[in-house]
This record gives C-alpha cells, sequence and structure tokens, in this order.
C-alpha cells in the first residue's frame, strides 16, 4: 500500500505555513522551491490574532509576504539565469529576499550567496528551499533601516540584488543608501520592481550617489493567490523594471 506524504508545514515563530511546492525555470536553470500554500489563508490567520495575541505594530512585522513568489522576484531571477557570467564567481547579497529564488539561482550559477531578510520566518524557509537545490547560501536576519547592521553582518559583495523593496515611503527612502553601503566599489546593484509609484524615488537616489543605470522591461508572472493578483486563481503576466547600477 503506498503511503502519501502529508502536505509540508513551516513552522513559524507564531504560525504554522501549510506549504506546496513549485518549479520556476528562471533563464538556464530549474529550480524547485515551496512556498505559502495560500498568502491570503496565513493573512487571515494573522488578522485573527490582532488584539488578542498580536498588537497592530507586532502583526505589520508578521505580515507573511515573505512567503510567496511575486513577479519582481521572478523577473530578476529569470535575468540573471539568462546572464551566468553576472555572479559566477562572484559574491551576492540578496536583501530582503523572501523564498530566495534570485538567491537560489545565484548560488546555482556559482555564486558566493548571503541573503538577509527582516521577517523572523524567512531563514526556516530559505534552509528548506536551499536543500531543496543543492545550494548554499549564507543567511542573516537584516532590516535596510539599519544598513550599518547589514554591513557588518553581511559584508560587502560584487553583485546586491533587491526586489519589490521600494513598497513604502519609508523603505523607498533607506533602500538607496543601504543597498550603496553593500556594493564594493566597481560592482553591481540589480533592482526589480514591478512599477511601484515609489521605486523611482529609490532609482533617483543611487543616481544621485554617482550610480549609472539601465533599464531592462521584462514580463514576469504574477503570484497564483489572490493577496498577490487581485482574483483568486488567476496567474497572469506583468511589466517589471530590471535596474542594473553600476
Amino acid at each position: 500500500m503506498t503511503r502519501t506524504d502529508p502536505s509540508p508545514v513551516l513552522s513559524g515563530s507564531r504560525f504554522d505555513y501549510p506549504l506546496r511546492r513549485v518549479r520556476e525555470l528562471c533563464g538556464g536553470v530549474v529550480v524547485e522551491l515551496d512556498v505559502v500554500s495560500s498568502l491570503d489563508a496565513a493573512i487571515d490567520a494573522l488578522c485573527d490574532e490582532v488584539g488578542r495575541s498580536l498588537d497592530d505594530a507586532q502583526a505589520l512585522r508578521l505580515v507573511p509576504y515573505f512567503g510567496t513568489l511575486w513577479s519582481a522576484g521572478r523577473a530578476l531571477a529569470s535575468h540573471l539565469g539568462e546572464r551566468p557570467a553576472l555572479v559566477r564567481g562572484r559574491r551576492v547579497i540578496e536583501v530582503g529576499c523572501g523564498v530566495g529564488l534570485p538567491a537560489l539561482v545565484a548560488a546555482r550559477l556559482g555564486a558566493h550567496v548571503l541573503a538577509c531578510d527582516a521577517h523572523p520566518d524567512v531563514l526556516a524557509l530559505l534552509r528548506r528551499n536551499a536543500a531543496l537545490n543543492d545550494a548554499v547560501i549564507a543567511y542573516h536576519p537584516g532590516d535596510v533601516a539599519d544598513p550599518e547592521a547589514l554591513v557588518a553582518s553581511l559584508g560587502t559583495a560584487d553583485v546586491v540584488l533587491a526586489s519589490d523593496v521600494a513598497y513604502e515611503a519609508g523603505l523607498a527612502e533607506q533602500v538607496a543608501p543601504a543597498l550603496a553601503r553593500l556594493c564594493r566599489p566597481g560592482g553591481r546593484i540589480i533592482l526589480a520592481d514591478p512599477g511601484r509609484p515609489l521605486f523611482q524615488t529609490t532609482v533617483n537616489a543611487l543616481e544621485a550617489l554617482g550610480y549609472r543605470s539601465e533599464v531592462e522591461i521584462r514580463r514576469a508572472r504574477r503570484g497564483d493567490d489572490s493577496a498577490t493578483t487581485g482574483a483568486a486563481g488567476t496567474d497572469s503576466e506583468q511589466e517589471v523594471f530590471v535596474v542594473t547600477f553600476e
């Protein structure tokens, strides 16, 4: 008699997240990874605890956006997968890594990869996904709000990656100096964003620091959860701006 394994569950700091496995083709690299099965359900579970075990500030820090695939992360991962020489043999840092798709692609292409994120449950998920892909990724918790601490824990890199990190006014202002501190002289910063209004703030700030930018516009799939698409069950594409700063 064949036994079916139960669906995997990620044990988080406050919540357990049912997971599902997906496969992504990123240029010439195929990546398997676990993602939160339903972002909507995870957010509902979080909201149920507001006013009971969590206050508003705690809940904001625990919103599980880290656990899904976003179009910007897909676009950045594909950008790397089509250009192995960008990362092969180089030291690479992904900031705000979430499920870690770009970091995984870079590691599979032969980069020495470090990753960071501010959400307390990212480490457990990134470990799972690294193991699924026989990838080595060093992880350190960190937030762009404290670039000094980021550099102290991560050091600097030849290539610094980030996707979908300019979604709040405070973040958009903090991202540029943090990424610039992490980037070695002569290195590259590669950002991906679906054209959020605040993204230009980050682009302008990096250019004001002396970086030259080059833009690639890609089309990438959205997530398949209603929290990321606006309609349950859809999986449409959207334009993503992948901007390289040197």
